[in-house]
């Protein structure tokens, strides 16, 4: 068997040892949470320590922090709670064309329900258009999603100058950025980013998958998604997952905010792979994030190279892993202006600070070597 070079981090992440000692550790205090007797109490003490870990890396305090499933439902509690506890304010709302479908999805359920959802343009290198933001942004406008860290390209998009267009002209809106991405690997501060509403994801920074959170700085600016509890202030009830709560927080201990790493590992990869003719880097470098690097081959199917790769042991993504079994073209780099077939060869390598030199040369390497063997049957 090939050795594994793994770079597809940008869908999830191998739990760290951190993570799942805590995860074990919730087994030895399996009561429940909100049982008064010792062991639940015991478990709610565990789970108030971890929403604090997360609270003081977003920059907030513990009572801000709601767990959820994931970064799915957190998603949604903030697109659909939000619209619909300011519905009397305004029913306009406003997210971009390169979202996570668990966002654009959302929006459009809105659509369905009556809600007029502006969905703005990007620039060719995947920042949003700002002046298409201070066109439409007005006192009717209740809801604001706009991701910090784009999923495909590891675009990061502007949201403190966001927040202050929505500052001067849609004093109604609630700020939402889905942070799934850019958690972990940038500062997330959310007064520093300005937004009242935070989603963050334990699965892309060596948790555990089913355990994300929404963080909300007004539980009254939102309603909840789910009924028939009290847990966690009625905003998600339900019995809590301990043991990937505590595997979030301790993945979340480990993780910083430094990514210049992240950043050499991309710049590392992307001149590796300038020696392959006909690609194209689709993204910005100078607003990056440095964990994903978008690269469309000229000529050639990205599922057939993806399966190449991985025959030699490289794992790597065609895209959103969410939307990854719909044989549809990527609707982030489709805004972005790419042509259908640069749509269609396009590949996504995601790293992580763990990530080497040594497998990245490798994995540029095998994926020249087999980019020139499947352009000559094509």
């Amino acid at each position: 068997m090939n050795e594994i070079i793994y770079l597809d981090n940008a869908a999830t992440t191998k739990p760290s040892e951190a993570a799942l000692s805590a995860m074990m550790k919730s087994a030895e205090m399996f009561g429940n949470p909100s049982s008064l007797h010792g062991l639940g109490l015991a478990a709610e003490k565990l789970m108030r320590d971890a929403r604090k870990i997360i609270g003081g890396m977003l920059g907030t305090n513990e009572k801000t922090v709601f767990f959820t499933s994931g970064g799915t439902e957190a998603n949604n509690t903030a697109v659909f709670g939000a619209a619909q506890a300011r519905k009397k304010l305004g029913t306009k709302l406003i997210t971009t064309q390169i979202e996570h479908p668990s966002v654009l999805e959302a929006f459009r359920q809105m659509e369905k329900q009556g809600f007029n959802v502006v969905y703005l343009d990007v620039l060719p290198d995947g920042r949003i258009d700002l002046d298409a933001l201070r066109k439409t942004a007005d006192k009717e406008t209740t809801l604001v999603s706009i991701m910090y860290v784009n999923n495909e390209t590891g675009v990061i998009q502007p949201v403190a100058e966001v927040k202050e267009i929505l500052r001067k002209q849609s004093p109604n809106a609630v700020f939402h950025s889905d942070c799934v991405q850019a958690f972990g690997k940038i500062d997330v501060k959310m007064n520093k980013i300005g937004a009242d509403m935070i989603t963050v994801s334990s699965h892309k920074i060596h948790g555990l998958k089913g355990t994300g959170a929404l963080c909300i700085n007004d539980i009254r600016k939102i309603r909840p998604l789910l009924y028939g509890g009290e847990q966690q202030n009625e905003i998600r009830p339900g019995t809590e997952n301990v043991g990937g709560i505590l595997a979030f927080a301790a993945a979340a201990e480990e993780c910083g905010t430094d990514n210049s790493r992240l950043i050499g590992l991309r710049n590392l990869m992307k001149s590796q792979l300038m020696n392959i003719p006909d690609i194209k880097i689709n993204g910005s470098d100078e607003y990056n994030s440095g964990s994903i690097l978008n690269v469309s081959f000229t000529g050639i199917k990205a599922e057939i190279l993806l399966h190449a790769l991985e025959a030699r042991g490289v794992y790597v993504s065609t895209g959103s892993a969410c939307s990854s079994h719909k044989p549809q073209p990527s609707h982030v780099l489709t805004a972005m202006g790419l042509s259908k077939k640069e749509v269609e060869g396009a590949v996504r390598f995601s790293f992580d600070t763990l990530t080497t030199d040594s497998e990245v040369i490798k994995a540029a390497e095998i994926t020249e070597a087999e980019v020139k063997a499947i352009r000559r049957f094509m």
